[in-house]
């Protein structure tokens, strides 16, 4: 079996029980991207075949399976295959590695890097890219309402902020509680705050509730959600709740900047989403709404260095984390993931393009009334009914 391009053929390997796919999918090669023919062993001229889920030992009548690639560029450029490895500064204590990849556009050329990284390499990583977008964003001798969480990212994102020297900013880091992973994040989120010299506000699951209107002697909060959206992500409503509760805490401190650890992939992840849906991308690293300023300093910080900076807390947080089934949700971060692994620097270079179109024409938030915080369009009526109805007909607290 071989890939037949415009430069070349590259023989792939494959044992008689591999089906085409699994052939295919070992090497990397996409199977849209090729037109299989298979050449008799008996004479004649190739024959275009629908075959992919075909065993090798299946093709009896077969001298040659000859995957014509249907474009004349070379598949094989950005394989990972060969690489250089570049070895820690601190080789005692790797915490995690990254691949780079270097384009030589004029050679046609690519060269690849797998660098080895300390947690002291990751934390200067996350603390020059977090310094930068804050410094870019937020005036000197601002007020900042973080959102932690006691994991990995929050961890990155206190120790990027705390490092930011050469620009005053305050911050004040704030944890919400209601459901079973926020709760257990509060111990750790309390020795990272001890840890940098930071007061902790904790939010109480009934102060949670206030904010969108519900009774506090009603039943817990992710309970009413699955109640209502069976075989919905709560992280969806999670997701509101920790805006609108740094939100709130932010207008008491009388400061509009809110800041969460949002990462590479995270912005990616929703902004292909947004774009796949016909929408534009929302604003980033920083996204106005209403008279917040929602900041997203590690808009640039991959999962793995940000997981390298503090491993044993990331660790927790990987193990105290409950199953998504969300088919977008997971749908969205496979294509991210697969986009980084395959092509090391393109979601880098996807993140910086879809923040440059984003912040030429932010998304316009409004207040709607009936829900009681800003939202970018019109929430039809059923979704809204329903959304009231788990409120338990509450009327909720504008934010």
């Amino acid at each position: 079996m071989s890939v037949v391009t415009s430069h070349g053929r590259q023989q792939l390997a494959g044992d008689p029980d591999d089906r085409v796919i699994d052939i295919l999918n070992r090497h990397n090669v996409p199977w849209s991207a090729v037109a299989v023919y298979v050449l008799p062993r008996s004479g004649g001229e190739p024959q275009l075949t629908p075959c992919l889920d075909t065993r090798l030992a299946d093709f009896e009548d077969a001298a040659e399976v000859l995957l014509y690639f249907n474009r004349n560029v070379n598949p094989f450029l950005f394989s990972l295959a060969d690489f250089r490895t570049i070895e820690s500064d601190n080789p005692g204590s790797q915490a995690t590695e990254y691949f780079y990849q270097r384009l030589d556009n004029e050679a046609g050329n690519t060269e690849s890097f797998l660098k080895k990284l300390s947690p002291e390499e990751c934390r200067d990583i996350i603390a020059d890219r977090v310094g930068d977008t804050i410094r870019q964003h937020v005036p000197a001798g601002a007020h900042i309402v973080v959102g932690v969480s006691g994991g990995g990212d929050s961890n990155a994102l206190l120790y990027g902020l705390s490092q930011l020297t050469d620009h005053d900013v305050t911050i004040h880091p704030v944890i919400l509680m209601g459901i079973p992973d926020w709760d257990a994040g509060v111990p750790r989120a309390q020795a990272l705050c001890e840890k940098y010299g930071l007061d902790l506000r904790v939010i109480e699951a009934d102060e949670v509730k206030e904010l969108l209107g519900i009774p506090k002697d009603s039943m817990p909060l992710i309970d009413r959600f699955e109640q209502e959206f069976q075989g919905d992500d709560f992280e969806f409503l999670g997701t509101l709740l920790i805006r609108l509760a740094l939100s709130k805490a932010a207008r008491d401190l009388g400061t509009s900047y809110i800041c969460t650890g949002v990462n590479l992939e995270d912005i990616v992840c929703e902004n292909l989403f947004r774009v796949s849906s016909g929408m534009k991308p929302a604003a980033f690293p920083i996204r106005p709404i209403g008279d917040i300023n929602l900041l997203l300093p590690l808009w640039l910080c991959p999962k793995r260095i940000i997981d390298g900076c503090f491993p044993k807390y990331s660790l927790e947080n990987y193990d105290a984390r409950y199953p998504c089934f969300s088919l977008g949700r997971n749908l969205y971060y496979s294509v991210v993931y697969a986009m980084q692994s395959q092509f090391p620097g393109y979601l880098e270079q996807v993140a910086r393009g879809l923040s440059t179109l984003s912040l030429q024409d932010p998304v316009q938030y409004t207040l709607n009334e009936q829900l009681g915080f800003y939202v970018e369009r019109s929430v039809p009526f059923p979704l809204l009914h329903r959304f009231q109805r788990m409120l338990g007909g509450a009327q909720p607290t504008t934010t």
